[in-house]
Order: C-alpha cells, then sequence, then structure tokens
C-alpha cells in the first residue's frame, strides 16, 4: 500500500503564508478529510481478497463441550484476529482470508488450556481438552511482572504495587522514577532536559510546565498501574519532545460488569493534607459506562533563599513561599460498540484548581564595603483559579477480521486561568527608616486558550509486516491580556510599560506512514512524518511579532534483535522538534520582588534534536542503555539583570547547541528469599555553551544518577518497601544545579480477599530533598537554594467493590504539552 502523497505534497506547495488564515484552515481540513478517504479507499481494496471458513468441533472428555472459548491469533506477531464460543455441539467457525497461517487457543472452565497452529483448509479441527487436576494442599507461587521492561526505546516501569505511593500524587510519583527528575518549579526533565511529553494512557496532555505540574499534582498515584519512558518515538507520535515522551499509564481491564473503587488518604507534613475519589465503570456487552470524581487539598511550604551579585553590590534574598489548592477533577464517558467491527465514545474530562499563594520575602541590599545600604519588605498574594475542559469523540472501524483498522479522533480542549493579585513593597534605610513610601502593583492576567485538533489513523497487517499511516490537524488560539496597575498615595494608576496582550495562533498540519516487519529474531519499524507548521505570536502593545512557516521532516527507525533466549538488543534513532511552550513565549511579567521577575521571551525559536538509544537485554531483567542526543537552538533557563537598576530577570531562551551522552544499567538483585533490590544508575556526560563577559564559552558535566528501590516481604502477606535517591550536580539551562537526594519507603497489606488495600508511607525521611544551584555565567553572578516541606507520613485506604476497574478511554494531543 503507499500513501497517497501527491495531495499531502500539494498541501505544502500551496500553504498560504498570508493573514489570509480563515482561507488556510477550510483547505487544511479539506486536505484532512481527503487524505482520511483515500485511506479508507486504500484500505478497502485491501481487503477485498477471499474469505472462506475456518471449522472445528471442541469436546472435553470426548463429549460436545459448549461455551468454550476459541481465539485466533495471526502468526507469526500474535495478534489476535477473532474470538468465538461454541455452540451445543461443540462447533465453532472463523471467516478469515487466504493465505493464513494463525495459531488457535482453546480455553473452557474446568479443563487445560491448549494451543493448535493451522495453516490448511483441507480438514474440520477436531480437539479435545483434557480436564484441569487441581492439587489441595499445594502452594501456587506466581511471580510479578518484571519491574522494568525495555523494547525498541521504551523502558516500561511497573509500579502498580509499588507500597511508596500511597499519599503522593503523579507528579511525586514521576520525581520517584529513575531517569526522571522534577526541578524547583515543577518542570518535569528527561534526560537533562525539559523538552519532554507527558501522555495519559497513550495520549499527550495539553499542559506543561506549571499547568502540568498542577495537573499531576492533584492525581493520585494509586490509580497509575505503569509508566512508560520513550526515548526515541516512532513516526506515529507527534515530533514534539526533544528528550521523549512519558506515558502515564491507569489500571484498566475489559471484563464485563461494575466496578468501584472508593479511596481516601491523610498525610501528615507541615500541614494536614488529604484526598478522596471515587472511581467506577458499568460494562455490558456493547457499552461501557465511566465516570470519576476526586478531591484533593494540597498544601505546599518553600523557603526560598538567593544570592546576587550585581553593579557592585549583593542583592541577599530570603523569603517563605506557602500556597494551597483545593483540585477537584471530575470525568464521565461512553464506549459503545456498535458492532462487532465498530467503536464509538465519546468522553469529557474536567479539572478545577482552585490554587493562591501568600509569599513574603525580605531583600537586603549590601555594597562592595560590606555595609547595609537598603531592606527590602516584599509580599506577594496571587489567586488563580485554573478551569480545563476536554471533549473528545473518537471512532474505530475494524476493516476486517485480520486486523485492519481505521481510527478517529476529534479534540476540542478549553483553558481558562483568571490570575488576579497583588505585589506589595517597602524599603527601609540601615536604620530602619521607611524610604520612599508604601509601593503596590496589582495585576490582572487572564488567559483563554482553545485548541481543536482532529486526527485519523489507519493499520493496515500483512501476513509478515504491518503499515501505519495517517493524518493530523491541530489549531491553538491563546489569548492573554494582562494588566498593571501602581498603587500610589491611595490612588490605583494603569501602568503600560508593565502591560500587554498577547495573542498566538499555531497551525500544524502533519502526515505520516510507518512499516514494521517481523522475521525470526528480528523485529524492524521505520516511519517518516512530517510536520507543516504555521505560527503567529504578537505582543501587540511592545510591538514585537514573530511568524514562521516552515516544512519538517522526521525520520525514526526501530530494530530489535533477539541473540537467543535470554538476550536481546535494541536500537532506536528518530528526529524530534520541541517547539515553545505557549507560556515560554508569553512576555507577562511575574514579579518576585521590586528588583527581580520572570518573564516570557516571544523571540524563542523552536529546538530540534536527533535522539539515538542502544539497550541489551539480558534474561529480561538486566539492562544496559547508551543513548546520545544532539540539539540545535536548544531551550533552556537563562538568568539576564539590568546594570543599571539591578533588576533580575529570569526567562528561557536558545542555546546554539547541545550534547548529551548516557549510559544506564539497571541491575535487579535478589539477596534473599524476602528481599529484593533493583538498582538503577544513570551516568551521563552534557556540553554546550553559555553566554560570558568573554564570549561564549561552552560548559561540561559528568553527572550520575543513583536510584535503588528494596522490596522486604515481611511476614503476614505485609510488603515494606524502600527507595532511595542520590542525583550529582548537573547542568540545568544558564544553572549548575546541586546535588539531591532523597529516602522514601512504606508498608502494604490487603484485608477481606485483596477488596481492601491499606497503606502507610513516609517520604523525603532525612529532609534532603533541597533544589539548589547557581548560575554559570559571569555575566550574572547568583546562587539559590529552595527547601520545600517534602518530609511527610500518610495513610491510606482503597476500597474496592465488584469486578476490575475500566476507566475507560483517555484522548490527548501533543498541544497540550505546551501551554
Amino acid at each position: 500500500m503507499k500513501l497517497n502523497t501527491a495531495i499531502f505534497m500539494a498541501y505544502f506547495r500551496n500553504t498560504d503564508t498570508s493573514a489570509n488564515g480563515g482561507k488556510r484552515d477550510r483547505n487544511t481540513f479539506k486536505v484532512a478529510a481527503g487524505l482520511t478517504v483515500v485511506l479508507f479507499l486504500i484500505c478497502t481494496l485491501q481487503v477485498n481478497g477471499q474469505n472462506r471458513l475456518l471449522k472445528g468441533l471442541v469436546s472435553g472428555q470426548g463429549t460436545p463441550l459448549s461455551g468454550a472459548t476459541i481465539r485466533l491469533y495471526r502468526l507469526p506477531d500474535t495478534i489476535l484476529a477473532q474470538q468465538v464460543t461454541s455452540d451445543q455441539q461443540g462447533a465453532f467457525s472463523f471467516n478469515i482470508q487466504e493465505p493464513f497461517r494463525y495459531q488457535i487457543r482453546f480455553t473452557a472452565v474446568g479443563y487445560q488450556p491448549y494451543t493448535y497452529e493451522v495453516n490448511s483448509l483441507s480438514t474440520v479441527i477436531k480437539i479435545n481438552l483434557q480436564p484441569l487436576v487441581t492439587k489441595l494442599a499445594e502452594v501456587n507461587i506466581s511471580s510479578p511482572p518484571n519491574a522494568v521492561s525495555v523494547k525498541q526505546g521504551k523502558l516500561t516501569y511497573n509500579v502498580e504495587q509499588s507500597a511508596t505511593a500511597t499519599g503522593s500524587n503523579v507528579l511525586e510519583l514521576l520525581r520517584r522514577t529513575p531517569g526522571v527528575n522534577v526541578d524547583q518549579d515543577g518542570n518535569i526533565l528527561l534526560k537533562g532536559s525539559a523538552a519532554v511529553n507527558v501522555m495519559l494512557d497513550g495520549r499527550m496532555t495539553y499542559l506543561s510546565g506549571q499547568q502540568l505540574s498542577r495537573l499531576l499534582e492533584g492525581m493520585n498515584s494509586g490509580t497509575v498501574s505503569k509508566i512508560e519512558v520513550i526515548t526515541t518515538p516512532s513516526a506515529q507520535f507527534d515530533a514534539a519532545g526533544n528528550a521523549g515522551i512519558i506515558n502515564i499509564m491507569s489500571r484498566r481491564t475489559n471484563k464485563a460488569g461494575y466496578a468501584l473503587n472508593i479511596s481516601s488518604g491523610m498525610t501528615i507534613s507541615r500541614y494536614l493534607l488529604h484526598s478522596e475519589s471515587l472511581n467506577g465503570n458499568v460494562r455490558t456487552g456493547k457499552v461501557n459506562f465511566f465516570g470519576s470524581f476526586g478531591y484533593n487539598y494540597r498544601r505546599r511550604f518553600l523557603e526560598e533563599t538567593s544570592t546576587q551579585l550585581s553593579g557592585g553590590s549583593t542583592l541577599l534574598r530570603d523569603g517563605i513561599n506557602p500556597n494551597q489548592s483545593r483540585f477537584y477533577s471530575y470525568k464521565g464517558g461512553v464506549d459503545i460498540n456498535l458492532s462487532s467491527r465498530q467503536q464509538l465514545g465519546f468522553s469529557y474530562t474536567g479539572t478545577t484548581d482552585d490554587w493562591s499563594k501568600d509569599a513574603a520575602g525580605t531583600l537586603t541590599i549590601i555594597n562592595n564595603a560590606n555595609q547595609i545600604t537598603s531592606r527590602v519588605l516584599s509580599h506577594d498574594y496571587a489567586k488563580e483559579p485554573f478551569y480545563n475542559n476536554i471533549f473528545n469523540l473518537n471512532y474505530l472501524l475494524k476493516l476486517d477480521t485480520l486486523g485492519k483498522v481505521l481510527s478517529a479522533d476529534a479534540d476540542y480542549i478549553g483553558y481558562r486561568n483568571f490570575s488576579d493579585g497583588y505585589l506589595n513593597s517597602n524599603t527601609y534605610d540601615p536604620q530602619g527608616n521607611l524610604v520612599g513610601g508604601f509601593q503596590q502593583l496589582n495585576f490582572h492576567q487572564p488567559s483563554i486558550i482553545h485548541i481543536r485538533s482532529f486526527k485519523a489513523d489507519l493499520t493496515l497487517p500483512f501476513k509478515t509486516w504491518k503499515y501505519k499511516a495517517g493524518v493530523k490537524y491541530a489549531a491553538v488560539e491563546t489569548d492573554n491580556n494582562f494588566r498593571y496597575d501602581s498603587l500610589a498615595n491611595g490612588v490605583s494608576t494603569y501602568a503600560p510599560s508593565l502591560s500587554d496582550h498577547f495573542q498566538y495562533h499555531e497551525r500544524i498540519a502533519a502526515a505520516y506512514g510507518s512499516v514494521s516487519c517481523k522475521w525470526v529474531g528480528t523485529d524492524l519499524e521505520a516511519g517518516l512524518r512530517a510536520e507543516q507548521t504555521n505560527l503567529d505570536a504578537n505582543a501587540i502593545a511592545a510591538g514585537r511579532r514573530n511568524t514562521a512557516n516552515y516544512l519538517s521532516w522526521f525520520p525514526s527507525l526501530g530494530i530489535t534483535q533477539s541473540l537467543g533466549k535470554e538476550q536481546q538488543l535494541d536500537l532506536s534513532v528518530s528526529r524530534r522538534i520541541n517547539r515553545p511552550n505557549y507560556t515560554d513565549l508569553n512576555p507577562v511579567r511575574y514579579y518576585i520582588d521590586k528588583y527581580a521577575l520572570y518573564q516570557g521571551n516571544p523571540g524563542l525559536v523552536a529546538e530540534t534534536s536527533w535522539l539515538s538509544q542502544l539497550s541489551y537485554t539480558w534474561k529480561d531483567r538486566y539492562i544496559a542503555s547508551l543513548s546520545y542526543n544532539h540539539s540545535e537552538n536548544f531551550i533552556g533557563r537563562t538568568a539576564t539583570v539590568d546594570p543599571v537598576t539591578q533588576l533580575l530577570t529570569l526567562s528561557t531562551g536558545n542555546f546554539p547547541h547541545r550534547d548529551r551522552l548516557e549510559l544506564q544499567l539497571i541491575i535487579p538483585v535478589t539477596l534473599a528469599a524476602f528481599w529484593e533490590v533493583q538498582t538503577t544508575t544513570t551516568f551521563s556526560h552534557t556540553a554546550y555553551p553559555v553566554a560570558q563577559l568573554a564570549g561564549p564559552l561552552t560548559v561540561t558535566k559528568d553527572a550520575v544518577d543513583l536510584f535503588v528501590n528494596q522490596t522486604f516481604r515481611l511476614p503476614a502477606k505485609i510488603t515494606f518497601e524502600l527507595q532511595t535517591r542520590y542525583t550529582s550536580p548537573d547542568l540545568n539551562g544558564a544553572y549548575m544545579s546541586r546535588y539531591y537526594f532523597t529516602m522514601d519507603g512504606g508498608f502494604k497489606k490487603s484485608f477481606l480477599n485483596k477488596k481492601l488495600d491499606a497503606r502507610l508511607a513516609f517520604a523525603d525521611l532525612f529532609h534532603t530533598g533541597w533544589y539548589w544551584g547557581y548560575s554559570l555565567s559571569d555575566t550574572l553572578p547568583y546562587s539559590y537554594k529552595n527547601t520545600p516541606d517534602s518530609r511527610r507520613l500518610s495513610f491510606s485506604l482503597v476500597y474496592h467493590l465488584g469486578g476490575k476497574l475500566t476507566p475507560g478511554k483517555t484522548h490527548r494531543t501533543e498541544e497540550q504539552d505546551r501551554l
């Protein structure tokens, strides 16, 4: 099969770079719809082959067996093609297409499973199942799934049974994931870079930075089954995310019936915190209704200190930054099997984050004679209610019984963030006298974002290979009309120099094709993705407008080679892009005090990277991975200072390039029958240029990240887990982050036939989880240290009713990652 590239290339040749965005959008939607129709017609032509009946009889001890489950798997990739049950006479049949080679698996209550391979229609298959023999007084031991597995650039961490998840949220769970780091601002770092996309159940989230960290902080980690770290994604994924993708997978099943989880937890730290949730579904043969509601009360206390040298003076900051949040999450939807080959789904996901902070700080200014010249006392208050509403409509059509599938998703996402507050300050001389009077800035910063996206994917499996193709179109609009007012002598005056109106429009049209093949001991997947980007970032008051229109190509390759029964080699290579987050482009100001602020950078350009990884696996347990990442226009944290006003501006900027080499070793060891230890060690070497007074200087750093997880199986079926992590100093944009160390642990026990789970956990036992570092540039000698209230004790109970939980499908796209 061949993708109709003529239509695709015609679109890119005729892309309108003028302001006629409406006409361009309509043309793009027509192209997306046309490609979908073409893919559908091509696929339909593929399925008009000759169909034949494969018949058989199943019996138990010579008697016809009704109600047996018979599953038909296509070989050699063992993909489930069909499933039937035997009738009263034990008969069954499959409607198949020649040529073929299949494996049939028979299961029935009270009988041993049986597997049969077939590649001929010459005779009727006759199977006689043997009874299942049960031995009394026999201990049946089952081993849990491997804690870590790797395939084609994807590391999978199974965290469902972790005792340390108690009382924590998903962001804290990521902080305990080997290879993943979370900095003091809540930014998620993978391979030393914040250019990572976070997915929920295989779909991109629409958030990044502070918004993403707030969302993950509101999610209970007890709902997570596993975390996938994809360092070199294939062509079917959006090309965004230079460091790779983190996929957070929920617990789920497809069994009929109902299920309900009721959970409640309490955490003791500096504050008393609590969370409650209801999560359930009802599944019949054709319909699955699902829904959830959660509430999480969070409070955080952060001590912040920093030292800044500029203009011959030293600026010492010492402050506290407490914040609190009442986080509500709610979800509902339905999945409908319209027929044996068609599925339709609708879902709504919403969150409300009633977040506020009330910070205070002292700034002490010291001259070069080590004398205090002034002190500034600041009070920073902000209230930021945050509302997310996500609507998804999805459709799936099985074009035949051999695995040919056409799927489509349409999403509408609306975000509203209304930030209001003030920053006031009083300046005192060395004798404690008020200088200059009371000063206050009031701010109003509403941010409204709309995202509309459509995508369609086609899967065509053949005898020894599989083809995938797809199209996507996404339109993003953001509007942030922020305003500052200066309060002086009781009169509030509009401050035009601090205010602005930022508007951002982005259109991305994409298409991809990939092919995967399987030989004896070898799996290969190669793909190519093309993305046409058209953007317009406009800071109206400042008169700064950046536009871009470009076509990018993103090839990918993944090879898995079996080296015998116990060894496996994986090689993966892909090209990626990291478009700037919308908030990083927005020039709105967020003041820390009268001498420091954070401001976006409308001049940011996209970062591109080549990612490659070679992994070796032995006995499905021992893993060694070597990866290399080369980025152009690397996006990282920056800091500048005005030599006259001494105003410190924290921002995000482009570095010319960045290189990072990593070696990761995963070694599990069983020290005793009750004691297992898994060690993940990551060695890295990073290099990129940083601005200096004498010109750019390439900074380099060798670092190590050590993660040790110990599991103890205690008497009375109690599990104790102890996790220790040490991260040595490492580069982070224009900063060197100093070491990070923490120790977490937890106990777990199940009651009432595993219907009730009780967990007790502690976090940051020695209160050493600090975030500290210093600037690498001599243009701004600057250092900081932030100490959170991370030492906590948590207790939770989860009660389960009915069958296993099916939360419903989660549908996301890449644009959400950049808000």
